[in-house]
């Protein structure tokens, strides 16, 4: 079966178009088949609008998209985020995801910092370390709440010095003034010795300054003094402390000498009252060696 030519060339152009087409609509998508992408997970307890698609940025650079938003598994009070990123961005492992938005009214995206330039690099498959950031729009409801207690509390001021408080602080005031008016004297006088106290307390305060200026070497004296005392008392505890451990040694060479003079002494003891009990038994002892005769007794 023989083809024209001009079948051959529309044949041509169709496949042209459906090429084409099919990259036109890779390029619509945003698809790239040849970036190669990893995994990574971000928990938050508030999505903040993010959905399927939007951006995921590391370092303010656009490097993936949200792939899946989800209930987490095992935490059913946080948001899971499902984010394909290039495979080339270096995720660290301290580096951390918040969810926020390029202005005020820009639309909310996951952003991932850059971390530390030591850190080890984050395995696919990871959790990130997610922190919260309260939404602009909470941020409002906090400063109206604010707003709402700032106008009470102006209320109450306006309440406190209205005109009834005024009449009263107007008495308070009023009845101050006819007690100083009524003790004038007294506060007076008070003033006065409170004036003369503190006049004789400056007086000596400058014969203190003046006592010891004029006395400044003789203190200094004092004081050098002193501390030659401490000196010469340091030193002769230390000589009594040689002392007393020579003394110590020669105790301890002596011992065995005390102890044979102690006998000595005991021997001693004991010849003495030997003695002592001859001569009172035997007082002619001390002069004759034999006892003396009796004598006879006449008839």
């Amino acid at each position: 079966m023989e083809y024209h030519s001009y079948e051959i060339k529309a044949g041509f152009i169709v496949i042209l178009g459906i090429i084409l087409l099919v990259a036109f609509l890779i390029m619509i998508s945003g698809l790239d088949l040849l970036k190669s992408t990893k995994i990574y997970y971000a928990r938050f307890k508030n999505t903040s609008g993010l959905e399927v698609g939007s951006l995921v940025r590391y370092g303010g650079m656009e490097v993936g998209k949200v792939k899946k938003v989800r209930i987490a598994p095992d935490n059913n009070s946080l948001i899971e985020f499902v984010i394909e990123i290039e495979s080339k961005v270096p995720v660290k492992e301290d580096s951390d995801a918040i969810i926020t938005s390029i202005g005020i009214m820009g639309e909310y995206y996951i952003e991932i910092s850059t971390g530390s330039p030591n850190a080890a690099l984050l395995p696919e498959d990871s959790l990130l370390n997610c922190k919260e950031i309260t939404p602009m729009m909470m941020l409002t409801e906090t400063v109206d709440q604010l707003t709402e207690q700032l106008k009470q509390t102006i209320d109450n001021i306006n309440r406190l010095l209205g005109s009834e408080n005024q009449k009263q602080v107007y008495q308070i005031l009023t009845n101050l003034n006819h007690l100083l008016s009524d003790n004038q004297q007294a506060i007076f006088e008070m003033m006065t010795r409170t004036s003369e106290v503190m006049a004789n307390l400056s007086h000596m305060s400058n014969r203190l300054d003046t006592l010891l200026i004029e006395n400044q070497d003789s203190f200094s004296r004092s004081i050098q003094h002193l501390e030659n005392t401490l000196v010469q008392s340091q030193e002769l505890i230390k000589s009594m402390q040689e002392t007393m451990q020579d003394v110590n040694k020669m105790i301890v060479m002596q011992n065995g000498n005390y102890d044979e003079i102690m006998d000595n002494l005991r021997r001693t003891s004991r010849n003495l009252d030997e003695f002592t009990k001859t001569i009172k038994e035997k007082p002619w002892s001390l002069i004759r060696k034999s006892a003396p005769n009796e004598r006879e007794i006449q008839k």
